[in-house]
């Protein structure tokens, strides 16, 4: 895991690649940047610490066209965070996630893709390469209703293994279409695997628990790496002001609950967009 700088530039070349690919046959460009904010960004069950962030990111989606029953998909992002206080959280992130989609029956989708990702952190600890795969179904239960459930496999190669972990996550979502440019979402998801997480201080009193503890000068306390459930409930608006300019206003609760007690995160973020 010592070299994921060079996996994010290889990855960035191979993006760039896609991109001149497709972009003289296909729309699908996308740039964007986000203001955020998260409660509880050390994970932690006493002492949380709650940092905002700035966010920017150029992707290119190809959607199935729904001419045939079978069609294939891709998805390409490039993404760069800066954090305000925690600094060395700030990272680099490239994504690519080609699949294929199934059209079963009128009015439903549903989405099968393997994804990778690399991810550059100014804490090198925490720089990792990502694999898994999504599974997506999609219902279209009236003109302006619709429903979708996905499951999605994750598996994360962290240079220091208490920031790895494997999870199983399942989610559900129901969205309305109020007008042709404006629409509310509602999302649940359940997810079971690894997590760090902070004690809030340095402490011999957990010496024994956790195979993978360390000591973070970033959080300022010890870290440890352990299986945990995670809930978490989010709302999400968006509202397209014109077919190229766009917005998103995103509200997330999650609770995480392990062997080392129960945590609480609130996190949020607005964004503008423009489709290209």
């Amino acid at each position: 895991m010592k070299n994921i700088g060079s996996s994010l530039g290889i990855g960035g070349l191979i993006l760039g690649m896609f991109f001149f690919a497709f972009s003289h046959a296909l729309a699908g460009w996308e740039t964007g940047v986000k203001a955020g904010f998260e409660s509880n960004i050390n994970r932690s069950v006493s002492d949380e610490k709650s940092d905002s962030y700035f966010s920017a990111y150029l992707s290119f989606a190809k959607e199935a066209g729904g001419k045939s029953r079978i069609d294939w998909n891709l998805y390409a992002s490039l993404e760069g965070t800066l954090f305000s206080s925690l600094s060395d959280l700030n990272y680099g992130m490239v994504q690519l996630a080609p699949g294929v989609t199934f059209f079963p029956y009128p009015g439903w989708t549903i989405d099968l893709f393997p994804f990778v990702q690399a991810k550059a952190v100014r804490d090198s600890d925490q720089s990792a390469v990502a694999f898994g795969g999504k599974l997506g179904v999609k219902q279209q239960i009236r003109k302006n209703l619709y429903a979708g459930q996905y499951y999605i496999y994750k598996d994360s190669r962290a240079h220091a293994d208490t920031y790895s972990f494997t999870e199983n996550l399942l989610g559900l979502f129901l969205g309305v279409n109020w007008t042709p440019a404006f629409f509310t979402e509602f999302g649940y998801e359940f997810s079971r695997g690894d997590s760090y997480r902070t004690l809030g201080t340095t402490s011999a009193a957990f010496s024994g628990r956790g195979r993978y503890r360390r000591v973070s000068s970033i959080f300022g306390s010890d870290v440890i790496r352990e299986d945990v459930d995670r809930h978490s409930f989010g709302i999400q608006l968006g509202i397209d002001w014109t077919p190229s300019v766009f917005s998103h206003l995103s509200y997330t609760y999650t609770t995480i609950q392990g062997d080392l007690g129960s945590s609480v995160s609130q996190a949020g973020f607005i964004g503008m967009g423009f489709r290209f």
